[in-house]
């Protein structure tokens, strides 16, 4: 099916291979959510597309899912990206005796990360029963980001993440939600 609809081919780029994807929209909704961030992907049955790869075309969206068609072509459940994120994380420096010279910082470990960011409504506290009462964002973002769980023996506090010019705390990393993708709750930095 994938090859009959030839016309429809969209050029993109997944782990910068070139490749070819036929995009619409995954559902009707009346919802921004479903009109505008939603998508289906149709990727030829030789495609190097997986869980938690951008597919990059003028817009960027992280893969969702996958499933093999009738026809063994390969559909996708795409996300948009709609930020850009900088990770940072409060570091601390030491001289040659291990005494601290001067007081932690933080300093970015990822910039320009792409990202989903979703703000936390009541509608979206009503499905996701498990997000916490701080909550404010939840972002979703690869796995190659290295986004430690708030609880880290290696961490003095939890990770930040700079979305939109302001600070949000990394409080929850979930690695299950989504395989290869992290669901990340933030809640405003007051460091």
């Amino acid at each position: 099916m994938f090859h009959q609809f030839a016309h429809r081919h969209t050029p993109c780029q997944i782990n910068g291979q070139a490749e070819a994807v036929i995009l619409s929209r995954e559902t009707k909704g009346t919802t921004v959510m479903g009109k505008e961030y939603v998508y289906n992907g149709l990727f030829a049955p030789d495609s190097i597309v997986q869980r938690g790869d951008i597919v990059q075309t003028d817009d960027q969206f992280l893969v969702l899912t996958i499933r093999n068609t009738t026809e063994l072509d390969l559909c996708a459940s795409l996300l948009k990206t709609n930020v850009a994120v900088d990770l940072q994380r409060h570091t601390q420096e030491y001289d040659g005796n291990d005494n601290p010279i001067g007081g932690p910082q933080f300093v970015t470990v990822s910039e320009d990360v792409p990202a989903f960011a979703q703000l936390v409504s009541a509608s979206l506290l009503r499905d996701e029963p498990g997000l916490l009462p701080t909550t404010k964002y939840v972002l979703t973002l690869q796995t190659s980001v290295p986004v430690k769980e708030p609880k880290d023996a290696e961490l003095i506090s939890p990770d930040r993440i700079m979305l939109a010019g302001r600070a949000y705390q990394v409080d929850v990393v979930d690695r299950i939600k989504y395989p290869n993708l992290l669901h990340v709750q933030l809640s405003e930095d007051m460091r």
